[in-house]
C-alpha cells in the first residue's frame, strides 16, 4: 500500500521516517538510544542504513555560491562544502578541495552569478575554469585576518622600539610601602592564593630546620624541585622584578583594535610607542585605513592603499600588498559587495560537529546526506 507500507518492509513509512530523522539528528549510537527511550528496539546500524536510503534533496541551482574546505582528517585529507549564501543552505559537498573538482561543479551550473570564498588559490582557478562569467568576492575577514598577521609580524620586526615601555634599569622604580610581617613571609596578605603560598613558605623552612633535604621536602609536600628552590631562597635572597616590554602580539592587538575601545593606559603606552618609531606610526595608519575601508565598503581606495603601503619600509606589509595585488579583483568585490563566507564558515564548524558525533562511521556519502538534509 503506497506511503503505508512497502514491500519486504518491517517496518510502516511513519515509523521509518521517524527514525531516519532521529539518525539525521543524532546518528547511529545516540539515535538508537533514544529510539529506544521511546520504545522502538533498533540497532544504530539499521539508523544509519535509514539515514542512507533517504533520497538526496532537490536544491535549486545557487545564484551566489560560498565555498570553503573542511576537514575529514585535519592535516592530510579535507574536502569541499558549497552553501547556497542567499538560502544559508549547503548544496552539495565534493570528497576534495582539488580546482578541478569545484571547476566542473561550477560548470554544470551556469546560473551562478558570484562565488564567495577564502584566499587559497586552488578555488581562485576553480572558480575562474568553472565559472568565468561569475564575480568572485573574497571573504573580509580572511583579509582581516592575513592583515592581523603582517602586522604581527612588522611589530617583531621593530621590536626594540617596545623598550621604551620597559623601565631604565639604572633608574630603580620606588620601592612601595612594606608593612611588618612577624611570620618573616615576603609574601604580602590580601592577594589571591596568597595565605596558601605563606603556609607554603612557611612548611618549607620548617623541615629546612628540622634537616630534611630539598628533595626531601619536594617529595614529602608534592612540590618540584624550581619551587621549593623558590620558598628557599625567599627568605634570604629576594628575586629582583624587572619589567619586560610588551610581546609582538599585544602591541600590533592595540594597532589593530577600534581607538575609542583602547583602555587609556593602552592607548598612552601605544602612543608612546609610535613616537619613537616611525615604521609602527606607518603601519598602524595603514591598518586603521584599511578598516576604514574594509568596515565601510571602500573598494575603490584599494589601489590608493597599496600604493601607500609600498612607499613605507615595511616588508611583511609588502608580501601582503604582493598577495592583494595578484588577487586584486576578487579583494576589491570583497570590500564592495555585501557578500561575504560568513554562513560558509558556521556550516564547516556544524560538519566537523557531526563528523565527530559519528564516532568514525563518517564515510562522505554518509556525511554528505546528514549535512544536506539535516540542515
Amino acid at each position: 500500500m503506497p506511503g503505508l507500507t512497502r514491500r519486504y518492509g518491517r517496518r510502516t513509512e511513519r515509523l521509518r521516517s521517524t527514525l531516519a530523522a532521529v539518525g539525521l539528528a543524532l546518528a547511529g549510537r545516540a539515535g538508537a538510544r533514544i529510539a529506544r527511550v521511546f520504545g522502538l528496539s533498533v540497532s544504530r546500524s539499521t539508523v544509519l542504513r535509514l539515514v542512507e536510503s533517504l533520497p538526496n534533496p532537490e536544491v535549486p541551482a545557487p545564484r551566489i555560491v560560498g565555498v570553503d574546505e573542511y576537514a575529514t582528517r585535519k592535516g592530510r585529507h579535507y574536502g569541499t562544502v558549497l552553501v547556497d549564501v542567499e538560502s544559508r543552505r549547503p548544496v552539495d559537498l565534493l570528497p576534495d578541495r582539488e580546482a578541478s573538482s569545484l571547476a566542473a561543479w561550477l560548470a554544470k551550473r551556469p546560473g551562478v552569478e558570484v562565488v564567495c570564498r577564502d584566499r587559497a588559490p586552488f578555488y581562485a582557478e576553480g572558480a575562474t575554469a568553472g565559472a568565468p562569467q561569475a564575480v568572485q568576492v573574497a571573504d573580509r575577514w580572511h583579509l582581516w585576518h592575513n592583515l592581523s598577521e603582517a602586522a604581527e609580524r612588522c611589530v617583531a620586526d621593530h621590536r626594540g622600539c617596545l623598550r621604551v615601555l620597559a623601565p631604565d634599569p639604572a633608574q630603580p622604580a620606588p620601592e612601595p610601602e612594606k608593612f611588618e610581617d612577624p611570620s618573616g613571609s615576603p609574601w604580602p596578605r590580601g592577594h589571591r592564593f596568597a595565605d596558601r603560598t605563606r603556609a607554603n613558605h612557611a612548611t618549607v623552612h620548617e623541615l629546612l630546620t628540622a634537616g630534611l633535604s630539598r628533595r626531601a621536602i619536594g617529595r614529602q609536600l608534592r612540590m618540584t624541585s624550581r619551587t621549593v628552590k623558590l620558598f628557599a631562597d625567599a627568605a634570604t635572597s629576594p628575586n629582583p622584578i624587572t619589567a619586560r616590554p610588551p610581546s609582538p602580539r599585544v602591541v600590533a592587538g592595540w594597532i589593530l583594535r577600534r581607538p575609542e575601545t583602547l583602555p587609556e593606559i593602552d592607548h598612552l603606552r601605544l602612543k608612546a610607542v609610535l613616537v619613537h618609531c616611525p615604521e609602527l606610526d606607518a603601519l598602524t595608519t595603514h591598518v586603521r585605513s584599511f578598516a576604514q575601508m574594509l568596515t565601510e565598503r571602500q573598494g575603490k581606495r584599494l589601489p590608493q592603499w597599496l600604493d601607500a603601503v609600498r612607499r613605507d619600509d615595511l616588508p611583511s606589509l609588502h608580501t601582503l600588498a604582493a598577495g592583494i595585488e595578484r588577487d586584486r579583483d576578487a579583494v576589491m568585490a570583497g570590500l564592495t559587495l555585501p557578500w561575504n563566507s560568513g554562513v560558509v564558515e558556521g556550516h564547516v564548524n556544524r560538519i566537523t560537529m557531526l563528523k565527530r558525533q559519528m564516532f568514525g562511521r563518517a564515510g562522505f556519502a554518509l556525511l554528505r546526506k546528514r549535512v544536506l538534509l539535516a540542515s
